[in-house]
């Protein structure tokens, strides 16, 4: 057996499965290809494929299937001896999503546990919010109930095979924009760290439902790390270069997301004169990973951060980024004296509510 991925969740409806093959692959014999959910343990359908149809179909096999109900973790699979197995090249899903979204349901704020903590502003941060999102994320079911969300679900749809941020950072990211920015002035998104797109996707599909008006803007080499700091970062120059930022755009526009832009560059050349222009920040997701590049991108959008605005932290608590840990100890704690809101799944501070 051969799984192939792309190990992604899909909404209602009618889609169709595609394994391309390297033209200069052998091929000869057949397979059963199926398309299965939850790990392998809902299979949505299954058919043979042999070299004759692989080549018939411009070195591909394709199967048309159709998800009734939300489906997590979906994955193509081939079995068998055919030849042609070694030459995978890509696996896709494409398809339709259906309208219908009765068996999803709204998350409301009251869904949210009560932490048993004053409602007050304690050290410039509000404790009561941040327990309730860092517990509830991390002690109850919280996050099976983010995942049925239609806003939830559809953004993680449009957004998967994109971003490597784990399903309790994305719930964070959803309760953060769905409940918590609509109560500070108006402010764009930006995040510093962008990658493959997906996180910046996800967050630009929620604001266009939540959240009108509010620009997300994703700022990224997207040729791989700059250079790094021995001395305290793990990660290597060129790293994460793997993205292809034409593809990427015109994927955005393919979804009609006007709200979202890419900025292509160092941080350092780019930023500065796009926060300029824009103004307003209520919200900055830093991801990326070594100690320079996370200082910079707290340092450049303070001025520009609404009383009470967050800043998230991706990776201080993640083994090989404590580059990024140490930006936020010495710059944040120290230096400006902030207090964090929330421990898990993100390192969460805020701007003071009263500049």
């Amino acid at each position: 057996m051969a799984l192939y991925g792309p190990y992604i969740d899909l909404l209602p409806g009618r889609y169709e499965a595609v394994i391309r093959f390297d033209p200069d692959t052998p091929c000869g014999g057949r397979a059963m290809m199926d398309v299965c959910a939850t790990a392998g343990a809902q299979r949505l359908t299954s058919q043979f494929v042999t070299a004759h149809g692989i080549i018939s179909a411009g070195m591909s096999a394709r199967l048309e299937f159709s998800c009734p109900r939300p489906s997590r973790s979906v994955e193509v699979r081939l079995f068998g001896n055919g030849t042609f197995s070694a030459g995978i090249t890509a696996v896709e899903i494409n398809g339709e999503i259906d309208d219908s979204t009765a068996e999803f349901q709204s998350l409301r704020l009251c869904d949210l546990p009560d932490p048993g903590v004053e409602r007050s502003i304690r050290k410039g941060r509000n404790l009561y919010e941040g327990y309730q999102r860092g517990i509830g994320l991390q002690f109850s079911n919280l996050g099976a109930r983010i995942a049925v969300d239609p806003d939830f679900y559809r953004a993680r749809a449009l957004a998967a095979g994109r971003t490597i941020i784990g399903d309790a950072s994305l719930w964070n990211i959803f309760l953060l924009l769905k409940f918590f920015l609509p109560r500070l002035s108006v402010g764009n998104i930006v995040e510093f760290g962008s990658y493959r797109g997906g996180s910046a996707i996800f967050m630009a599909v929620l604001a266009e439902r939540l959240l009108p008006g509010v620009e997300v803007i994703g700022f990224d080499t997207f040729r791989g790390m700059p250079a790094t700091d021995r001395a305290v970062d793990a990660h290597q120059p060129g790293g994460f270069s793997d993205v292809d930022i034409t593809e990427l755009r015109e994927y955005v526009q393919s979804l009609g997301l006007q709200n979202l832009t890419f900025v292509q560059g160092d941080f350092e050349e780019t930023a500065s004169a796009v926060l300029r222009q824009r103004r307003n920040v209520a919200f900055c997701h830093i991801d990326c990973d070594i100690r320079s590049a996370v200082e910079y991108a707290y340092d450049v959008t303070r001025p520009y951060m609404v009383p009470g605005g967050y800043w998230v932290f991706d990776d201080p608590f993640t083994a090989d980024c404590i580059g990024a840990a140490e930006a936020v100890e010495d710059i944040l704690i120290k230096r400006d004296g902030l207090n964090s809101e929330q421990l898990y799944p993100h390192y969460v501070f805020r701007e003071p509510f009263e500049k």
